[in-house]
């Protein structure tokens, strides 16, 4: 593959309990809730995210578990390889011009959820 897959941007973690999550992230461990709607939560970690998100039954949300995004500089060209690679996605290209970043998932051999995300400049 040539595109270069960086350290995680996006870290999340889907969960049953949400408000008790959110509480338990916000409220214990006190990181600062940068933007939050029904039923996800952003925390911002030095510019790297954090996210809660509610369990349902679309992926790659389906499952209970933790989930990184790795980051790309070239989100069509990393796609792209990942796919006639034989990775599975999850998703096409989500984000866009107003959103500060862009993303995909994908699955890896074992079923787990990962993704690849862009930061918009």
């Amino acid at each position: 593959m040539n595109t270069k897959l960086a350290w995680p941007l996006w870290i999340g973690v889907v969960v049953d309990d949400f408000e008790a999550e959110q509480r338990f992230y916000r409220d214990t461990l006190g990181l600062a809730e940068t933007s939050a709607g029904e039923g996800w939560a952003q925390f911002d970690l030095g510019g790297n995210l954090f996210e809660l998100m509610s369990r349902h039954s679309l992926p790659p949300y389906d499952a209970r578990g933790y989930q990184v995004s790795f980051a790309v500089e070239d989100m069509e060209a990393a796609r792209t390889q990942l796919v006639e690679a034989g990775v599975k996605p999850l998703s096409e290209i989500e984000g866009g011009p107003d959103s500060p970043y862009r993303w995909c998932s994908f699955r890896d051999p074992e079923g787990n959820v990962f993704g690849i995300t862009q930061r918009n400049h």
